[in-house]
């Protein structure tokens, strides 16, 4: 018999024609809790560090490889998106779920515990693996729990719950790192996730969100046949392909010029790799997209390149991403190692740049809702503030004083990150086609993902080799050496040293900035990707599909 915590729906299920049963009542409530708690942690992790990861590199006595704390989290972060997907098909939403979510829960307790910084990166390498699944599966969860008249409702309240996590992030981060307790920042996972993971344990229910009679009468053999088709669709080879290659390349770029030159062997051969690997990744997905007797589903759809409009959201996607990594990291670092501010204060004084970064998704949504001005004019407007607010960026003095003005430019920048990807996630259901929309979904996030990865190698990269050839003729290469350990020791210079190298420190920043404007500006020509004429309207009658191509 049904319980009396689940309805049926009337939508008839994707893979097997199944009307779905919905859920209600305490099952839905509790289901929603912990869900929730799932995408506030994994999505806190991304910003936590903002504040705490210069407190961890100095005490881990590794400077050097402080770019390594998010970007190994966000290199698996972005590659298993799509398969945790994939993978729910076949083993169910609520298996992966809990399997992802124990996966997090664990690597977060191994980089509380992590003693050196190679064990750290490797813990948080790991980490990402669970938070991609948390991710995925919650955002696809919401299909299964609630009819579609609610998804509008349960879709805000998702997004507002990864805009809280945001905004904590570095506040909890400061805090936490202040008193020299930076492990907590890995370490409340463990509680907290613990505690999701028995309240989804207890809510969903087996098999959702097919769990009705029809599934649980078929015969073992009809089962295992079932479960060995699905295994099939999946694209282990594509996945493999992109963790490599994105992984090589990450690896190249954040390790070339600081562990070894860039024209030297180990640069080349790894550069060389990853390109290779890109190649082959592309080719394999061409195949496995125009090979109709395969079962595999492509990870990337080779549609999608020939696809304008959608190849250039998800260039924006990606070139959103990369300045909204870099300045979360960047901004409480130089505020920390050039003006003394505390980790807390970090947090608050990043506040402008996370809190409207929030709020303009919501003002960009609101002016294309209005149905007046069509989404690209709105994009392109948002754009051009990323632009202008992460230009401003590089204006800031060279000095030990903050720049009130800084606080101005975090705003428009803000505002500018917030809009463009708000607009981008609504463009999924009008530029790709209705069999593509769920992977779709997956790419976009990916493509934002990477470019935070791809900014933050690049970045650091910058910085270490910018500090290494104009601190090299104010400090001696012990006192050299040490600084790209701990930055701590600066203040323990003479006050002249200690101004000068504060100074590089400043216009190293500075030159962080210059890069992450020139990435920004391209953003401008990727939304032009998206024009049409007409242009494509968000607010009319067409589903899904019926604006995919040319």
């Amino acid at each position: 018999m049904t319980s009396p915590e689940l309805s049926v729906g009337n939508e008839s299920a994707s893979v097997n024609d199944h009307k779905l049963q919905y859920l209600v009542g305490w099952r839905l409530h509790l289901t929603t809790l912990g869900l929730c708690l799932v995408l506030f942690l994994v999505n806190l992790e991304v910003t936590i560090v903002s504040t705490s990861n210069l407190a961890i590199a100095n005490d881990l006595q590794s400077f050097n490889k402080l770019g390594w704390i998010l970007t190994g989290y966000l290199i698996t972060y972005t590659s298993f998106i799509i398969p945790w997907a994939k993978s729910s098909d076949i083993f169910g939403r609520k298996t992966c779920i809990i399997l992802s979510l124990i996966i997090f829960i664990i690597f977060s307790g191994g980089c509380g515990a992590a003693q050196t910084m190679n064990q750290l990166i490797i813990c948080r390498v790991f980490q990402g693996i669970g938070a991609a699944g948390g991710t995925a599966l919650v955002l696809l969860s919401i299909y299964g729990m609630v009819p579609p008249d609610k998804f509008p409702l349960y879709g805000a309240l998702m997004s507002a719950t990864i805009s809280i996590a945001s905004l904590a992030g570095p506040l909890v981060g400061g805090a936490l790192s202040e008193h020299k307790t930076w492990r907590w920042v890995f370490l409340l996972n463990v509680p907290l996730g613990v505690v999701a993971l028995i309240v989804l344990i207890m809510a969903i229910p087996t098999g959702f969100p097919h769990h009705n009679k029809i599934e649980s009468s078929q015969t073992s053999g009809a089962s295992r046949q079932n479960l060995l088709s699905k295994l099939t669709r999946l694209d282990s080879l594509g996945a493999a392909l992109l963790l490599a290659a994105v992984l090589l390349l990450t690896t190249g770029l954040l390790e070339g010029g600081t562990q070894w030159a860039w024209n030297s062997a180990q640069s080349i051969a790894i550069l060389t790799v990853s390109g290779v690997l890109w190649v082959v990744f592309f080719w394999w997905e061409r195949l496995v997209t125009l090979k109709d007797e395969w079962k595999q589903e492509p990870m990337f759809p080779w549609r999608f390149l020939f696809n304008r409009p959608w190849m250039g959201v998800l260039l924006s996607s990606l070139l959103n991403g990369l300045p909204f990594y870099i300045l979360i990291i960047s901004i409480p670092q130089r505020l920390e190692t050039v003006n003394g501010e505390s980790p807390v204060a970090t947090g608050v004084k990043l506040l402008p740049y996370t809190l409207v970064a929030a709020i303009g998704s919501i003002i960009a949504n609101g002016v294309v809702g209005s149905g007046k001005i069509a989404p690209i004019y709105v994009m392109w407007f948002f754009s051009l503030l990323n632009v202008i607010g992460t230009g401003l960026m590089i204006t800031i003095p060279s000095s030990e004083t903050i720049s009130k003005s800084m606080y101005g430019y975090q705003t428009l920048a803000g505002l500018g990150i917030g809009g463009t990807w708000g607009l981008a996630i609504l463009y999924v259901g009008h530029v790709v086609e209705q069999r593509d929309a769920a992977t779709g979904i997956g790419a976009l996030v990916e493509f934002r993902m990477l470019g935070g990865a791809l900014g933050l190698a690049i970045m650091t990269a910058t910085m270490e080799n910018y500090l290494k050839k104009h601190l090299g003729p104010l400090v001696t290469s012990e006192q050299l050496d040490a600084l790209l350990r701990n930055t701590s020791i600066i203040r323990q210079f003479p006050p002249d040293l200690k101004h000068a190298v504060l100074g590089v420190f400043a216009d190293g920043y500075n030159l962080q900035m210059k890069i992450t404007t020139a990435f920004t500006a391209l953003q401008l020509v990727t939304v032009g990707m998206i024009w049409r004429n007409p242009q494509i309207s968000v607010m009319g009658k067409e589903r899904a599909g019926t604006e995919a191509g040319g």
